[in-house]
């Protein structure tokens, strides 16, 4: 563990304590409810009605419908606001004139003394929301904290529990002077910042909206920002006039919500990307969370509204009321369940070891205290006296009921954590027969992986070194009774990698023979171009001397088009294909050096569809067919040479006709850049001479054993040459 996660978590840990810190005080030196101990409504005449009692004083004096009339014989008045339902009333004892049932009387009503347990369960759900998120936020913070959203909801539950509490425990049983007054002071101050962590939590849940890099670019990082310096303004008005401004800090609490909710709907209805894939029950989870923080804000800003109060009285709001307030506590638990489920987080084993002893100690502890406090008030009640034989009976039930009930939360919680041995057995016979259909090692390694986390329930870490067996990195987190069985697993991957990777040999061999041939064919083309560039050479160097001796100019021209014709010869035999628009401007240039030599009008044109332009054809295909036709095609006195080639694709056929208007004789078949002539050279097939039998073998290797090379003379006059292969064989060789 390096230090930062060491400091991380001291700073977690001094959190949660400071939390409970600012809480604990405020619970025992204030209470939830006023004076009296009662919730009153008040009447359009302006009397008070108890509509229920919650707690001492007024237990066993008072009754709900009693309709208080005065105070120590001042009449009542209504408080500032109608609906707190509050009065300021004298700490001493004092008497109460009311009426019950059409019947005046008066009661006198003692001191309050409220004790600890009668605070906590007032607002025992509350409590038990706002005491247990730090905790799991704590829990996930000690798992991974190096993640910052863990640490954000951590700040954001402990920030919430002091809220909750300042706001529920409200009306202070004595004063508080000096320190104590300070002390208060500063947790309603730190209550301000309240909206802000929850709107700061919201844009992290669950994963940041921003990255280091772009935050400053980032909308929601701002709202974060103004989020935190807000509060500076109530908490300096709070300091200048010692009273809260109500109004304020719920505009701002409305808008940090609405804010926060918008983005936690957000992501739930986004598609799933990187590593955030919740599935359907997560999101809707999501969605319920943001509804139920919504509604209780509408709700509340419509409670405080004295016009809307007529509609408070209609018969399902008092339901309503209760069901959002327990709706809002549990949210807290929503989002630390949706958090447990998210795989980077993985808190579940840390819940897996401490969850069945605090759920156990719960139970037991609820059980003594039901014995007991039952028990007592039973026999109090039947004989009028106390006994302390019901803590030994209470003992006694607990010793008999701690072995079942051990027994029953294990099997429950092996069920909830995914430890059920028949699960493992069933995960582990699926992924052996997922090995025998692996075909790489990456899907060996996932097939293991993602069977294992079936079987226990969570992801395992398991080390995959080359050349040794796979491996637990924890042993320690396996249960002994699964251990025998994932090492057999892990066994059974490491046989089945080492089988592919004998595969994988053979395949290399066989791989390699086959590139041995290929390389084979490349020499044998290699040795064909070898063969067309010194004819080339040959009759250009012919030409360059010829001009160097009659036209100087001409002949500089002619080198420097020489030299580009040159480059490109030489590039085209180290390719296995050229484009046919490369090779048509190659001989362009080719028919514009041979201007030089011959006389005569030369002239090329290209007939066919443009975009058979980006086909790939052998290197030099067209030059011996051009060559040939100054050769042998042009006499002596002609005015010109009219060459075409005309491009077509049929059926999955390319055919390339190269055609001219020469002479028609004897020796046009084929002699191209071989310059001799003759049949029967050995050089091709029978009937085509030197240069059109070494272009057949180039289009057959090219091409493929289907690619032809068909050459004759025109019915009009003039000498054709026609080349035909599949489509789609020149771009394998490219």
């Amino acid at each position: 563990m390096i230090p930062g996660y060491r400091t991380r978590r001291l700073l977690a840990l001094a959190g949660l304590v400071a939390t409970f810190a600012l809480v604990t005080p405020r619970i025992i030196a204030y209470k939830p409810y006023a004076r009296l101990g009662v919730t009153l409504d008040w009447t359009p005449q302006g009397h008070a009605r108890v509509s229920s009692v919650v707690g001492p004083p007024a237990q066993g004096l008072l009754e709900k419908g009693d309709m208080l009339l005065s105070v120590d014989g001042r009449p009542l008045t209504p408080p500032a606001s109608s609906t707190s339902g509050s009065l300021t009333l004298p700490r001493e004892a004092l008497t109460l004139k009311l009426e019950r049932h059409g019947r005046e009387m008066e009661v006198l009503v003692p001191p309050a003394h409220i004790g600890v347990w009668q605070r906590i369960r007032f607002m025992l759900l509350p409590l038990t929301a706002v005491i247990a998120a730090p905790l799991v936020a704590f829990a996930l913070v000690w798992r991974r904290p190096d993640l910052a959203t863990a640490a954000v909801f951590l700040w954001f539950a402990c920030l919430d529990a002091v809220s909750v509490v300042t706001q529920t425990y409200r009306i202070p049983v004595a004063e508080p002077v000096g320190a104590f007054r300070w002390f208060m002071g500063v947790v309603g101050w730190l209550v301000c910042w309240a909206p802000a962590s929850l709107l700061h939590f919201m844009l992290m849940f669950p994963r940041p909206r921003w990255t280091a890099s772009n935050r400053w670019r980032s909308p929601w990082f701002w709202m974060v920002v103004v989020g935190y310096v807000a509060p500076v303004w109530l908490v300096f008005r709070l300091a200048r006039t010692g009273s809260p401004d109500v109004v304020a800090y719920r505009a701002f609490e409305a808008v940090a919500l609405l804010i926060g909710v918008t983005s936690l709907v957000d992501r739930a209805l986004r598609p799933p990307a990187g590593d955030w894939r919740p599935s359907r029950g997560q999101r809707v989870l999501m969605l319920v969370a943001g509804a139920l923080y919504l509604a209780a804000t509408v709700l509340d800003l419509v409670v405080t509204t004295d016009s809307v109060q007529p509609f408070l009285q209609l018969p399902l709001v008092p339901l309503l009321l209760p069901v959002l307030a327990v709706g809002v506590a549990l949210v807290p638990f929503i989002i630390a369940y949706l958090i447990a489920l998210d795989p980077v987080f993985d808190p579940r084993r840390l819940l897996a070891r401490g969850l069945p002893y605090a759920l156990l100690s719960g139970v037991l502890a609820a059980l003594y205290l039901a014995v007991v406090f039952v028990g007592q008030r039973l026999f109090a009640a039947a004989t009028g006296e106390q006994t302390m034989m019901l803590n030994v009976a209470a003992a006694l039930v607990i010793a008999f009921v701690f072995a079942p009930l051990r027994d029953a939360l294990q099997r429950w919680l092996a069920r909830l954590f995914r430890r059920d041995p028949l699960l493992l057995r069933a995960s582990l016979d699926t992924v052996g027969r997922e090995l025998l259909g692996a075909l790489d090692p990456a899907e060996v390694r996932a097939s293991v992986e993602s069977g294992l986390a079936r079987g226990l329930g969570r992801p395992l870490a398991l080390e995959w070194p080359e050349n040794e067996p796979p491996r637990l990195v924890e042993p320690d987190h396996v249960p002994d009774d699964a251990r025998g069985a994932i090492e057999n697993l892990l066994t059974q991957a490491r046989i089945r990698i080492e089988n592919l990777a004998l595969q994988r040999q053979r395949a290399a061999a066989e791989r390699r023979a086959v590139e041995l041939r290929e390389a084979a064919t490349r020499a044998e083309l290699s040795a064909l171009h070898a063969q067309v560039q010194p004819h080339f050479l040959f009759n250009a160097l012919n030409t360059l001397s010829y001009l160097i001796e009659t036209d100087p100019a001409a002949a500089q021209r002619f080198t420097e088009r020489l030299a580009d014709m040159l480059r490109y010869t030489v590039e085209a035999s180290q390719r296995r294909a050229a484009l046919l628009s490369d090779e048509i401007a190659f001989v362009e240039d080719y028919i514009g050096v041979a201007r030089e030599r011959y006389e005569g009008d030369l002239a090329f044109e290209y007939r066919g569809p443009q975009e058979l332009l980006g086909t790939p054809v052998p290197p030099l295909l067209l030059q011996p067919l051009v060559e040939n036709s100054l050769k042998h095609g042009l006499e002596p006195g002609r005015e010109g040479l009219h060459m075409t080639l005309v491009a077509s694709r049929e059926d999955g056929w390319l055919t390339f006709t190269f055609a001219d208007d020469g002479l028609t004789n004897g020796r046009r078949r084929g002699n191209g850049s071989g310059g001799n002539g003759s049949e029967g050279n050995g050089r091709g097939p029978a009937g085509l001479g030197f240069g059109l039998g070494n272009l057949d073998q180039r289009v057959r290797r090219f091409g493929g054993r289907d690619a032809s090379l068909a050459a004759g003379a025109c019915e009009g006059g003039g000498f054709a040459v026609t080349l035909r292969w599949r489509e789609g064989e020149g771009a394998e060789e490219r």
